[in-house]
C-alpha cells in the first residue's frame, strides 16, 4: 500500500501537518482504479495545513495528469491532459469556525478516515471532460438531403387511377 492511497485518521493527520507529500507514477495504478481510466502521467502535491485552531484540516493540492481517453468524435485513443488546483477543508470538531471566505464549506471529517489519492481522484472526476474530443477531431457532415416527393411516383397512385376509371363507368 503506497503512503498515499493509506487512509489516515483525524490524529494521524494532525501529526504530520509539516509534510508535503508528493504524488507521483507509483500511485497511477491507485487512482487508474479509482477512475476506471488509464493514468498516463501523474504528478501532484497535497500540503495539509492547520490554520484554525486544530478544529479544521485543510488541504491544498495541485496536480497535472494525462488520461487515456476515447474520443467522442473519432473513437479513437488519446491522452487527455489536466491540470488544476484544489482546496479541501475538512471539520475536525462540531465547533469549527467557518472556512475563509473563497474556500469551499468544509465537510465533516470522515471516520474511517482521509487518503490523499481518494481526494485527487475526486478533483479529477469533478473536473474531467464528459465527452472527450481529441483535438483535430472534426464532426462529419449530418446534412440531411430531403428529397422532393411531387416528382416521385407515389406507391398508391396505381390504385388511385384504378379507382378513377371504375367511377368513371
Amino acid at each position: 500500500m503506497t503512503e498515499v492511497s493509506k487512509k489516515l485518521d483525524r490524529e494521524g493527520w494532525l501529526r504530520r501537518l509539516d509534510q508535503t507529500f508528493a504524488i507521483d507514477q507509483a500511485a497511477a495504478g491507485a487512482l487508474s482504479t479509482l477512475l476506471n481510466l488509464r493514468v498516463a502521467y501523474l504528478s501532484a502535491t497535497l500540503v495539509p495545513g492547520q490554520p484554525y485552531d486544530r478544529r479544521l484540516l485543510t488541504f491544498r493540492g495541485d496536480f497535472e495528469v494525462r488520461l487515456a481517453r476515447e474520443c467522442v468524435v473519432s473513437l479513437e485513443m488519446f491522452e487527455e491532459q489536466m491540470a488544476g488546483e484544489f482546496e479541501r477543508s475538512y471539520r475536525l470538531s462540531p465547533t469549527a469556525p467557518s472556512v475563509p471566505e473563497g474556500a469551499e464549506e468544509a465537510e465533516e471529517f470522515p471516520f474511517q478516515g482521509v487518503s490523499l489519492i481518494d481526494m485527487l481522484g475526486d478533483e479529477i472526476a469533478l473536473n474531467i471532460s464528459a465527452f472527450p474530443r481529441k483535438p483535430g477531431a472534426i464532426l462529419p457532415d449530418f446534412t440531411l438531403e430531403i428529397e422532393d416527393t411531387s416528382k416521385k411516383a407515389r406507391p398508391f397512385a396505381a390504385l388511385e387511377s384504378l379507382k378513377k376509371t371504375h367511377e368513371g363507368k
